[in-house]
C-alpha cells in the first residue's frame, strides 16, 4: 500500500463520480467535504451529494438549512452541495417525463402512485442513482460530484439495485435506467470509490468487506482506503517511557489547580494506547489491500467549523 496523497487524489479528480463508503459514525461527510476543499483548490466545481442526511454536511460548509432536496446549491465558491429526498427525486422524474404539471400532481398525490412507490423494491435507490448519475452528464458546469454513499450494511445493496431492476425489469424505461446506472458505475475513467474507516476493529472489518464485494459484485473502481479519525504520537520513546514509569511509581501531586498529576498520567497513557491502535489498524489496512492508504487526524472538538475542514484538506495534500 503506497502512501503518496496528491497522486491519489489526482486519481480520483480525474472522474467525474467518487463514491465514499464506510461503516456508520467513520466520518464520510467530513471527508467528502475535505475532498470537495482539495478539488476546489484545484479550480474545479464540485458536488458533494448526501442521502436524507439528518445533519447536512453543507452546515459545515455555510450553507443554509432547508435547502432543496434535488438541485444542488453553491455554499462556497465552487462547491455546491445537496442532500437527496428519494421522494422529490421520484416526483422530478415524473416531470421530466409527463411535462405536465397537473398531471405530476395527480399522479404523486394519488393513493395508487403512494403504494406503488412504497412496495416498489429498489425503485427509490435507483432514481436517486439514475440523479446522481444525472448530475455528472456535461450539460452540467461542475468538474466532480463526491457521493455520501449509504453505510456499507446498506451501501452495497444500494450500488446493486441497478443490477436487480435490469434482471427483473430487462424493457421500459426502468430497465433503459438501470443498464445506464452499470454502465456508469463500471466505467473506470468515470467513476470511483474511496472507502472511509476508522481505526477501530468493525470500522475496519466492514471496510474490507465492502471493498472486496463492491469490486467483485459491482465492479467498481477502488482508488484509495481513508483512515479517519487516526491518533497521532504526542510524545516521543523516553518521554513515553517515563509515563510509564510514573504511573508505576504512583506519583502524585498536581500540575494545576484542579489538574492532578495522576489523571494527567492516565490521560497520556489513554492517548498512547489509542495511537497504537491506530498504528495496528493502519498496518493492518496495508496488508488487506493494495490501495494506497491516506490518514486524517482526529480533531477534538465538539463540532468542526471551516477552519477544521481545511485543515484535514490540506492534510490530503500534504505530500508524506
Amino acid at each position: 500500500m503506497r502512501d503518496n496523497s496528491p497522486v491519489v487524489l489526482d486519481r480520483l479528480f480525474a472522474r467525474r463520480l467518487v463514491f465514499l463508503s464506510g461503516k456508520g459514525g467513520v466520518g464520510k461527510s467530513v471527508v467528502g467535504a475535505a475532498l470537495a476543499l482539495c478539488a476546489q483548490k484545484r479550480g474545479m466545481r464540485v458536488v458533494l451529494v448526501e442521502v436524507e442526511a439528518p445533519l447536512p454536511v453543507a452546515r459545515l460548509l455555510g450553507g443554509r438549512p432547508g435547502a432543496s432536496p434535488i438541485h444542488p446549491e453553491e455554499v462556497l465558491p465552487g462547491i455546491l452541495t445537496v442532500n437527496l429526498e428519494p421522494a422529490a427525486v421520484m416526483e422530478e422524474y415524473i416531470k421530466r417525463t409527463l411535462h405536465i404539471q397537473m398531471f405530476v400532481r395527480r399522479i404523486v398525490q394519488s393513493p395508487i402512485y403512494q403504494r406503488f412507490y412504497s412496495a416498489a423494491p429498489g425503485l427509490p435507490e435507483l432514481m436517486l442513482l439514475g440523479k446522481i448519475m444525472d448530475l455528472t452528464d456535461d450539460r452540467h458546469d461542475h468538474d466532480l460530484v463526491i457521493v455520501d454513499s449509504p453505510a456499507t450494511g446498506h451501501g452495497l445493496s444500494f450500488l446493486k439495485v441497478p443490477f436487480a431492476a435490469s434482471a427483473a425489469i430487462p424493457i421500459g424505461p426502468v430497465g433503459n435506467a438501470a443498464r445506464r446506472v452499470i454502465s456508469h458505475l463500471q466505467d473506470h475513467e468515470h467513476t470511483a470509490l474511496a472507502v472511509v474507516a476508522i481505526p477501530e476493529e468493525m470500522a475496519v472489518v466492514e471496510g474490507l468487506e465492502f471493498l472486496e464485494q463492491a469490486q467483485r459484485e459491482v465492479g467498481i473502481a477502488a482508488e484509495a482506503v481513508i483512515l479517519n479519525q487516526c491518533h497521532e504520537a504526542v510524545f516521543d520513546e523516553s518521554e513515553e517511557a517515563r509515563v510509564l514509569e510514573l504511573l508505576a511509581g504512583e506519583a502524585g501531586g498536581r500540575l494545576a489547580r484542579g489538574v492532578s498529576l495522576r489523571g494527567a498520567l492516565v490521560a497520556a497513557r489513554r492517548q498512547m494506547r489509542r495511537r497504537k491502535l491506530t498504528r495496528f489498524y493502519e498496518t493492518r489496512l496495508k496488508r488487506a489491500t493494495p490501495l494506497p492508504l491516506l490518514r486524517l487526524p482526529r480533531i477534538f472538538a465538539e463540532e468542526l467549523g471551516l477552519d477544521d475542514l481545511r485543515g484535514l484538506a490540506a492534510r490530503l495534500e500534504a505530500h508524506p
